[in-house]
């Protein structure tokens, strides 16, 4: 089982570059999240913090960057507290307070790079990922940190059901699972299809049976490269323990518009599995597009 990081977490006084800042004045900031995020805002406040916070926002993915940072040395941002409070609305919001890391993010700067750069970059992730594949799931389960479900959005529901949201026993009960997801959501998803999917998704989305600790949302808008060429890996909130070929098929498909050559360096620090995420870019554009 995973090491447990329970909530509220707040690192000692000591260890902190600054006093953490207070709610009043996180909530004062300027909120640099894209504006199609609602409920989940982030922000930065003085030299040494930047804190995502809302009500959508998971104490897991804070516990997911302290996991990653305990058990790997994938860079991520170091977290000083997770907490939560009631907003004016009785919401539950989560806080978490990490550190400023100073870099570029990869999609305003990818184009600028050259080859050789990009190789550099390509080898550490393929560092980062290849220790990431290594941590083993509880259970041998496919779901998120402490047994809990996946947190990709194509497993979210309003209403908690296992059956979509996991956590799964087998690697058959995702595509299952993405099934009920597409019957539920999808506008205009006849029977017949739902049918055909049923029946043909087992097959083409067939990894080995093995979980895989895996990012999740591996974009390069989530990749910082800092000015000594060391690239930090943000954004966990999606992370856990998923089929092996999930996040090249989610890496594939961040690359949007394809207005840029990422696509073409993402076998070099993944292994590729092209079938699957021809079938994952369906589903998610039908659901989503």
């Amino acid at each position: 089982m995973p090491s447990a990081f329970s909530i509220p977490y707040f690192l000692p006084p000591e260890s902190l570059p600054a006093p953490l800042p207070s709610t009043e004045e996180i909530e004062a900031q300027e909120d640099l999240s894209p504006k199609y995020t609602p409920g989940q805002h982030v922000v930065r406040v003085g030299k040494h913090f930047v804190v995502k916070h809302g009500w959508l926002v998971r104490p897991s993915e804070g516990q997911n960057m302290l996991y990653v940072r305990e058990k790997t040395s994938v860079p991520v941002p170091r977290v000083y507290a997770i907490y939560q409070q009631e907003d004016a609305k009785g919401r539950n919001c989560t806080y978490i307070v990490m550190e400023y890391v100073d870099g570029r993010a990869l999609n305003e700067c990818w184009g600028t790079l050259g080859v050789d750069a990009k190789d550099a970059i390509a080898f550490q992730l393929r560092g980062y990922f290849d220790q990431l594949r290594g941590l083993p799931s509880p259970d041998a389960r496919f779901g998120s940190l402490e047994n809990g479900p996946l947190r990709d959005g194509l497993f979210l529901t309003e209403e908690e059901q296992p059956a979509i949201n996991g956590p799964f026993d087998r690697e058959t009960e995702i595509a299952k699972a993405l099934v009920l997801k597409l019957e539920q959501e999808g506008d205009d998803f006849k029977a017949e299809r739902a049918a055909f999917y049923r029946r043909v998704l087992p097959r083409v989305l067939q990894g080995d049976g093995k979980p895989r600790f895996t990012h999740g949302d591996l974009q390069t808008k989530n990749l910082l490269l800092r000015p000594d060429g060391t690239v930090v890996v943000l954004d966990w909130q999606t992370a856990g323990w998923y089929p092996r070929y999930w996040e090249y098929a989610i890496a594939t498909f961040g690359c949007g518009w394809w207005v840029d050559d990422f696509h073409a360096w993402i076998p070099k620090f993944l292994d590729e599995y092209p079938n699957e995420y021809l079938w994952l870019a369906t589903i998610r554009t039908f659901l989503w597009y």
